[in-house]
């Protein structure tokens, strides 16, 4: 007698319970840190991430409101600067913090760290600039390792010796040179001494300073998840399956689970503390370190993150009505008083899409019945070379973004090099003479036309 097989049906469902048996024994066996259970949580949220529809992330914020709501002083805001960036210090502070009138005792969410000590006036108040890099070089795991006399920790102390001896060129110098380098030691301290001087904060989020955080898109979606019980880790994810990580500059944030998980596991923090002596990007030091007890980077929410200014803010269609949390490259104070006018005293959420009328652009009518703009770029940075072309005319320019549909939202033309580039995506733009531009009206109404009212 032979065995008789069953059909294509029950043999489908067989090759799946052996599947998700697999699956099960590898995430109980297999390490925290390892990169096949990394791979098996990037392939899962991306097809999470294909069912559910983009506006979704709309939604969350435009209905009621969450069941874990907080106040300002429940979040812990962690400020990264350095020697050679202080002056963006006070202008971050007053643009993100104009709106609230402080008292003289307020301001303990607030933690300003780099590499060197110092104490500045704010509004009256004297702020503190924490030295975390000394804080990194004196720890007892440091302290005890024969690695610790490295290239950067010598280029640390001729800045710091600049700063003592007050040869304030000598030490610019130096921290341009090794500013970045030692950024990567910032990191672990600075959690460290946020979780010691603030331990009940309910959120945690660290910036660079020319980083700017609209409060009112990240706490209406922050009120959506507990931060007492979920191990979250929020920001815009990169890198590859072995370490998907939080884009420092677009800020990142830790639930009061997470970082109580992390710090119950001093082994842990002491490993991260030796590996920053080498270690080149401070913000993967911070996933690599938190997927040691547990903690993974959320791939949900990585698209309300962003990482440019906001005249060069990429609405693109998976995006254009999801929240917008923060802006980053304002390295200039100006840049960073201006957005803070802006966007300082809302008290609703930002979406991508609303950059286009926040900075006065004209209706998508207005743009039907002219749909040329002249001294305007809304494509901004393009690298993909099947999206630029030389065409004769803005006209033709303007009928082949038309004729690709959904591909193309946006045009702009070069009078002088008669290129024509196109894009999937949206920026207010900068205003370059010599170009015109528009968008594909009938895509973006499109798009506009599934957002929510509010």
């Amino acid at each position: 007698m032979f065995l008789r097989l069953g059909g294509p049906r029950r043999l489908g469902g067989i090759a799946i319970i052996v599947l998700l048996t697999w699956v099960t024994v590898l995430w109980i066996s297999l390490p925290f840190d390892s990169s096949v259970l990394s791979w098996i949580r990037l392939m899962t949220a991306k097809a999470f991430g294909i069912i559910r529809s983009p506006n979704d992330d709309e939604r969350l914020l435009l209905e009621q409101p969450g069941r874990f709501p907080f106040t300002d002083d429940e979040v812990a805001y962690i400020v990264k600067t350095g020697y050679g960036t202080q002056e963006r210090v006070p202008a971050l502070l007053e643009a993100s913090w104009r709106t609230r009138a402080r008292h003289e005792d307020e301001g303990d969410n607030i933690l300003l760290v780099g590499d060197f000590a110092t104490e500045l006036k704010f509004q009256g108040r004297t702020i503190v600039i924490h030295d975390m890099v000394a804080a990194a070089m004196e720890h007892d795991a440091v302290v005890k390792t024969s690695v610790k006399n490295t290239e950067r920790s010598y280029k640390y102390g001729n800045m710091t010796l600049a700063i003592k001896d007050g040869k304030k060129k000598e030490a610019e110098e130096y921290s341009k040179a090794v500013g970045w380098d030692l950024d990567a030691l910032k990191f672990i301290p600075s959690l460290e001494l946020a979780w010691k001087t603030m331990p009940g904060k309910k959120w945690y989020i660290m910036q660079d300073d020319d980083t700017f955080i609209i409060r009112p898109s990240l706490y209406r979606f922050l009120e959506h998840l507990d931060p007492w019980k979920q191990l979250l880790y929020l920001g815009n994810a990169i890198g590859d399956y072995k370490t998907r990580f939080a884009h420092g500059g677009s800020s990142f944030i830790l639930s009061q689970a997470a970082m109580r998980r992390l710090f119950e596991s001093p082994d842990v923090v002491s490993q991260a503390y030796v590996a920053s002596l080498d270690e080149t990007w401070g913000d993967k030091l911070i996933a690599t370190t938190l997927n040691k007890v547990g903690v993974y980077i959320s791939e949900r929410y990585g698209h309300f993150f962003n990482g440019e200014r906001p005249l060069i803010t990429k609405a693109s269609a998976d995006r254009f009505c999801s929240p917008l949390v923060s802006f980053h490259g304002l390295a200039q104070p100006a840049q960073m008083k201006e957005v803070g006018k802006t966007f300082a005293g809302l008290d609703t959420p930002v979406f991508w899409k609303d950059l286009w009328g926040i900075y006065g652009q004209p209706s998508l009518d207005d743009l039907d019945k002219n749909p040329i703009r002249q001294g305007q770029d809304h494509v901004g940075r393009q690298d993909d070379p099947s999206m630029i072309s030389r065409t004769e005319s803005v006209d033709k320019c303007l009928a082949d973004c038309e004729r690709r549909g959904k591909e193309c939202l946006a045009w702009t033309w070069d009078k002088q090099t008669k290129l024509c580039i196109l894009s999937s995506w949206v920026v207010v733009g900068e205003q370059p003479k010599d170009r015109y531009s528009g968008l594909n009206v009938g895509e973006v109404r499109g798009l506009a036309s599934k957002c929510g009212k509010y």
